[in-house]
């Protein structure tokens, strides 16, 4: 099994949620009035969209029974005016409100008095009526939005868990004549960082990587090594991943990330492999104990971005994962790692070895 935070999701995920609602609402006729579509996951949030769409409108009036409004540039009063209209041949009006900043903290598409107008409105609106609204980062202390849980189903697509991902990583697969093991599937996924906080790594990445692994190989089952040929390696972020579980306690994570990283190598080129990492580990050590050396000498986390000309991102990661450790203690580690290196180039301790060793005695 890959290193993954999602083996095990907290309760159903909305994509199968939506798809049962959907579902009971066909059999019973009685369809939300108003539904929010939001979550780190972008590529889910527009499928839930359209599938909502296929669900309620009928093709021949679609134009006519279903509205999309910019939520970046509307007011109160054309989202209430657009859901008073009725459907013709659909099972309800769908008025869809895309990108509505005015339920984030920033927006300003909206004044207070227009969104206390449309928050008092959600609670009437019609039954032939279905309000659907997509937003990125609501800002959940607004009374607009509270109104908007109240009243209607609110779906966060957080990153999917490893069994749904593995099958519709597997579906991508199939749509190009390909497939793989689920294991190498969530250990790719896991490889590109997918569902990692702080990482730009989503569904559509992924897809296109699955789409690159199926164009490039000659065969119709895909192994890990196919797979990550098609994806660009980040080193750099396995070893910060591999300090960060290490650090907090979760050696069996530390590991995985290690075997991810160099399990596919081919044998001769192992070692190399092993040692790049290392460098690549004393270099996230050096940073870190950089500024644990520095905050505590007093210097506030801009001065010590400044001084170390560090990534401000990787900076603040680096201070974070390594928060509840001294400046000995990181000095010890950084020693160790040293002290490791040596023993692999001078051929007194097998590179692998040396390197579960040093992973242990973090």
């Amino acid at each position: 099994m890959a290193y993954s935070k999602r083996n095990k999701p907290a309760g159903e995920h909305p994509s199968k949620t939506i798809v049962r609602t959907v579902k009971d609402a066909q059999a019973s006729g009685s369809w939300p009035r108003l539904v929010v579509l939001t979550g780190k996951e972008e590529f889910l949030v527009n499928w839930a969209k359209k599938y909502l769409t296929d669900a309620v409108l009928n093709p021949l009036t679609a134009v006519l029974d279903g509205t999309v409004i910019d939520g970046k540039n509307t007011d109160a009063d054309e989202i209430i005016a657009a859901c008073e209209s009725y459907p013709m041949m659909s099972v309800r009006k769908l008025v869809t409100v895309t990108d509505a900043d005015f339920l984030t903290a920033s927006g300003k598409s909206m004044d207070a008095d227009g969104q206390a107008k449309l928050a008092a409105y959600l609670s009437k609106l019609p039954e032939t009526t279905m309000l659907v609204i997509t937003v990125q980062g609501p800002d959940k202390r607004k009374a607009l939005w509270k109104a908007a849980e109240k009243t209607g189903l609110v779906y966060d697509f957080t990153p999917l868990d490893d069994e749904t991902l593995a099958g519709w990583m597997a579906k991508r697969l199939a749509g190009n004549g390909k497939k793989a093991a689920k294991a190498d599937l969530i250990r790719f996924a896991s490889r590109c960082g997918y569902g990692d906080d702080g990482r730009e790594y989503n569904l559509y990445n992924l897809e296109n990587d699955l789409t690159k692994a199926a164009l490039l190989a000659d065969k119709e089952t895909l192994s890990y090594e196919d797979l990550c040929a098609a994806a660009p390696d980040d080193s750099d972020t396995d070893a910060f991943r591999l300090l960060d579980s290490a650090f907090s306690g979760n050696k069996g994570d530390a590991f995985l990330v290690l075997h991810n990283a160099v399990d596919s190598q081919i044998p001769s080129k192992v070692q190399g492999a092993v040692l790049s990492f290392l460098g690549l580990l004393c270099s996230q050590l050096e940073i870190m104990l950089e500024a644990r050396e520095r905050s505590d000498d007093g210097q506030s986390f801009d001065s010590i971005q400044a001084a170390m000309g560090t990534n401000a991102y990787r900076l603040r990661k680096a201070m974070d994962a390594s928060s509840g450790r001294s400046a000995a203690a990181l000095r010890r580690n950084l020693a160790e790692a040293y002290d490791i290196e040596k023993l692999m180039r001078t051929g007194e301790m097998d590179p692998y070895l040396a390197m579960e060793v040093f992973i242990a005695s973090l």
